[in-house]
């Protein structure tokens, strides 16, 4: 067995250990049961729901059926990587309810191993087309990447996260425009990047089964942006 034979079957064997890890039916509830939707859908699903958040605050109202049938199943319409921050709820934000979307949320939207595992695991078993790496304005833990460049240091595990953002405030420090602002959204094009480091991620969107999107929040008006490549 060549390289690349070895890869492709390390790949199956991956996918297919997922798949033990989602048996049971899927509810005839849930949001992406039945044909999948396209990943322009599932963004343009999204993007309607935070317009409605914007205008309203809004929240998405489910009966204790849908709940209750939920617990046989989920096929979430999108994935969200986005910040531990409590005001950065996706689920809110996108105006969404219970089994729409699945979130994986950490401290600056990083993706170390953990962070790509879940995201592997909502994209190649439970077929969620789209993926959203979302970064917010006022990120603490940009706020420790720029201080870091400074020299500063930190407690604890902190010290490690603000390394990992850390080279995204380097490449912005010389940017015109708010560091903060720069610097978290090419944190956000350097994670969509790190995404596509996972085989399992990259070879769906080879197959066109999967999209990855950046994005930026912003606390004070509520609104969702594309975040595009620099």
């Amino acid at each position: 067995m060549n390289h690349e034979q070895s890869s492709n079957f390390s790949r199956r064997s991956f996918i297919a250990g997922l798949a033990t890890l989602a048996a049971g039916a899927v509810p005839v509830s849930a949001a992406n049961q039945g044909a999948p939707m396209s990943s322009s859908d599932a963004w343009k699903k999204l993007m309607a729901g935070n317009r409605i958040f914007v205008s309203s605050m809004a929240r998405k109202m489910q009966t204790i059926e849908e709940r209750a049938a939920l617990g046989t199943g989920q096929a979430p319409f999108a994935s969200i990587l986005t910040c531990s921050d409590s005001r950065t709820t996706p689920e809110i934000i996108f105006n969404q309810g219970l089994g729409d979307v699945f979130v994986v949320r950490v401290a600056g939207n990083v993706a170390t191993a953990t962070e790509r595992a879940s995201l592997e695991y909502a994209t190649a078993v439970l077929k969620s087309p789209l993926i959203v790496v979302m970064g917010h304005s006022s990120c603490g833990a940009v706020k420790a990447a720029l201080d870091a460049t400074k020299g500063q240091t930190f407690p604890g595990d902190i010290q490690q996260l603000a390394s990992i953002i850390k080279p995204a405030a380097v490449a912005t420090k010389s940017m015109v425009g708010d560091w903060s602002v720069n610097a978290t959204k090419e944190n956000v094009r350097r994670v969509v990047s790190d995404l596509y480091t996972s085989p399992v991620i990259s070879d769906l969107i080879k197959s066109g089964a999967l999209t990855i999107v950046g994005a930026y929040y912003t606390l004070e008006t509520g609104e969702v942006t594309p975040v595009g490549s620099s």
